[in-house]
């Protein structure tokens, strides 16, 4: 199995996830150390959800964060004329 690490910066995603799965703990956080499998591992603990909900979950705050990088990034004065 390939582990994939969850991308962006890491500070930033702790305050996500925990917006995100609320009943993490500060230790759960510290843990996951922007690990995706021990993210699956510890929502899955707290929460009574199938993997495969949890995977859902997880790409879809993935993506959220990206799209969120996306737009703070500025912009380079291209247009869509």
């Amino acid at each position: 199995m390939v582990r994939r690490g969850l991308d962006g910066n890491w500070t930033h995603m702790k305050a996500a996830l925990r917006d995100c799965w609320q009943r993490l703990t500060e230790d759960d956080i510290a843990s996951i150390a922007g690990e995706r499998d021990q993210l699956m591992q510890r929502i899955k603990a707290r929460y009574e959800k199938t993997y495969g909900e949890i995977e859902r979950e997880i790409t879809e705050f993935e993506l959220r964060e990206l799209r969120a990088g996306y737009s703070a990034r500025p912009s380079i004065g291209i247009t869509n004329d």
